[in-house]
């Protein structure tokens, strides 16, 4: 039984030294002069008091859904004009890649 509780010590022990690796990899959001320790005490306290733009963001995520179907939401999304993706292009692709696959296994017919 010891084994398995020093086991799962040591694997938490881990757990918690990569999420602080983790933390202070992020660069970019840490300050110059901030330690990764600090860095970890700064994401708590954001975790509990957070931005008002994370509330925005969080708000907006917990709007009631919209039912809509498929039909009325791509008549709603339609775009005129010419598309993006056009056949001369797909079909061009497609005849360079037939053209490499043939050359790299060529066919042996038996008759």
């Amino acid at each position: 039984m010891l084994p398995v509780v020093i086991a799962i010590l040591v694997a938490l022990a881990v757990a918690a030294v990569v999420l602080l690796v983790a933390s202070t990899s992020d660069a970019d959001e840490r300050r110059d002069d901030e330690s990764p320790w600090q860095a970890f005490r700064r994401g708590l306290r954001a975790r509990r008091h957070p931005a008002p733009d994370q509330l925005a963001a969080a708000e907006a995520a917990e709007a009631e859904p919209v039912d809509l179907s498929l039909a009325e939401f791509l008549r709603a999304t339609a775009e005129q004009g010419e598309g993006y993706l056009h056949v001369d292009d797909l079909s061009a692709g497609l005849a360079r890649a037939r053209d490499k696959a043939a050359r790299a296994i060529p066919l042996r017919r038996h008759g």
